[in-house]
């Protein structure tokens, strides 16, 4: 199948998918998140993600946020979660290899993999509070099951933008690597020599987590959009500003 923002490779029964946009910071939109559910789909198979050099990817494109409704918002997590969850409930290990930036959507993306390994240029973070949003594809869950909740209320609380040594500290990341791609290649190749159907059974069990928050994330992820709030940060972000938040909102 031919792809249009990625590139799929598959070698020694691994397959390698590499985000790749026009820009090198591999905005996210929902095209290409099908397009990495499509890859995944065709066969069942230990599974590594990865970007360029600059970007694992640095999140949505945030044009396509102006004047976006909220019923149209909650529409776009709700597709959103449903990539993020196929990826968290695959069969197979799903490994995210992170050089550079990894922040919102991207990050988000990473959170649902199994494993992350990152460069250690990497900067990683769930920055959406910047522009008067949430997180919306599950990262508000999936950081605080990783981190716990006062942590995690702390990283998305602050917009914190995490160095690969931070995030690795936190447990988010399993290792450092100055060859991340190949090093989750090398993973790959490890956990290939397990039994499939141990592998599954594991990652069932160890994964597996009550879904009725995630249902209100989205709920709120698209609220999100009929709070000025959310105009002024979209807007500020695009004119490279700070945004004048209404505190009491």
């Amino acid at each position: 199948m031919r792809y249009e923002n990625i590139v799929v490779k598959e070698e020694d029964g691994i397959r390698v998918i590499r985000i790749q946009r026009k820009s090198d910071l591999n905005p996210l939109d929902l095209p290409t998140l099908a397009e990495i559910r499509a890859s995944m789909s065709e066969k069942t198979m230990i599974t590594v993600i990865t970007g360029s050099e600059r970007a694992f990817s640095a999140g949505a494109d945030i044009k396509n946020f102006v004047g976006l409704k909220e019923s149209v918002a909650y529409s776009f997590a709700r597709d959103g979660h449903s990539v993020m969850n196929f990826i968290a409930s695959y069969e197979a290990p799903v490994i995210a290899s992170i050089r550079g930036y990894a922040l919102g959507g991207g990050f988000e993306l990473a959170l649902s993999c199994d494993f992350r390994i990152a460069s250690g240029n990497a900067k990683m973070g769930l920055t959406e509070l910047n522009i008067g949003l949430i997180p919306g594809w599950g990262g508000t869950q999936r950081l605080k099951e990783l981190v716990g909740e006062q942590v995690a209320f702390y990283l998305i609380g602050t917009s914190a933008v995490m160095t690969a040594e931070e995030a690795f500290r936190y447990g988010i990341v399993l290792q450092i690597s100055d060859n991340p791609d190949q090093s989750s290649i090398d993973l790959a190749l490890k956990l290939k020599e397990k039994s499939a159907f141990t592998l599954k059974a594991v990652k069932s069990l160890v994964r597996s987590k009550p879904t009725e928050m995630y249902e209100e994330e989205k709920q709120l992820f698209g609220m999100a959009f009929g709070n000025p709030d959310s105009k002024e940060g979209v807007q500020a972000f695009l004119e490279k500003r700070k945004p004048a938040f209404n505190s009491s909102s």
